[in-house]
């Protein structure tokens, strides 16, 4: 993912509430929201060249990760693909705890990463290889993540936090369809920053422009917004997944799954 938004017990009724965007390349291959095929417990996105995943889910364990990357000047190759970091997270035997302290042996494999990883609905970490010397637990609240540190005060993140906020914190009654309706229409907001709001990411004005809002629309290289999704967790532990995948011709397509855990 490139830009999250996160609300750990803030809504009387969903406990937790996600609301993502994937930015990548269009070209590169994808599969979008579904139960994976070797791993029948696992919900989420494949990465079809490294295996890995930007946002999965175990349905079992309610192990979840999302990965963004960090974005300073040219991208650097790490020995390892950051999507491992989710695919191998979910999938993995071992409590959230053991796997954080495992990684943070290896963080440095990757190029930059920000990691949200933990059990739903209220047990969600952070882990940086840039920004943490290792991993904290998030305290009931609203958080944002881009492409730097975890609520960093960037356009995008600020911008997205206010209408994250009034969303939650305004929709009190449990009109799921409004409520996801709502956070997809923030999730598709296109308004750019100001230029003298502009972090300096190394990669000049022109780009960091066109990467300013929350929403990419397809440019440079045939990169933009591939994807939203939207993961809430009711008091019940009934979770509902929502993903909305674009295309670069404009067309976009949905995909709805939900479980109940035990």
């Amino acid at each position: 993912m490139c830009f999250a938004l996160l609300a750990l017990q803030q809504h009387p009724h969903y406990p937790f509430i996600l609301a993502a965007n994937r930015d990548e390349f269009f070209n590169r291959t994808a599969t979008a929201l579904g139960v994976w095929p070797n791993h029948p417990e696992i919900v989420g996105g494949i990465d079809q060249s490294s295996q890995g995943s930007w946002l999965a889910l175990n349905q079992a364990s309610l192990k979840f990760a999302l990965v963004t990357n960090v974005r300073q000047g040219i991208p650097q190759a790490g020995e390892r693909s950051r999507g491992l970091l989710v695919s191998e997270f979910v999938t993995s035997p071992e409590s959230v705890l053991s796997d954080l302290k495992q990684l943070e042996k290896t963080k440095n494999q990757y190029a930059g990463f920000n990691l949200l990883a933990g059990y739903l609905p209220n047990e969600i970490y952070y882990l940086s290889n840039r920004y943490s010397n290792d991993w904290r637990v998030l305290k009931k609240g609203l958080y944002g993540l881009s492409n730097a540190s975890l609520n960093a005060p960037w356009p995008k993140v600020q911008r997205g936090l206010f209408g994250f906020e009034q969303l939650v914190m305004n929709s009190r009654e449990v009109d799921q369809s409004l409520l996801v309706n709502k956070l997809f229409e923030l999730l598709a907001d296109q308004t750019k920053a100001k230029l003298e709001q502009l972090p300096n990411t190394g990669i000049g004005t022109e780009k960091e422009l066109w990467l300013s809002p929350i929403f990419i629309a397809p440019g440079f290289m045939n990169y933009g917004t591939r994807c939203s999704t939207v993961i809430l967790m009711d008091k019940s532990k009934q979770v509902f997944c929502y993903e909305r995948t674009y295309y670069s011709d404009n067309r976009s397509s949905d995909a709805i799954y939900f479980f109940h855990s035990v």
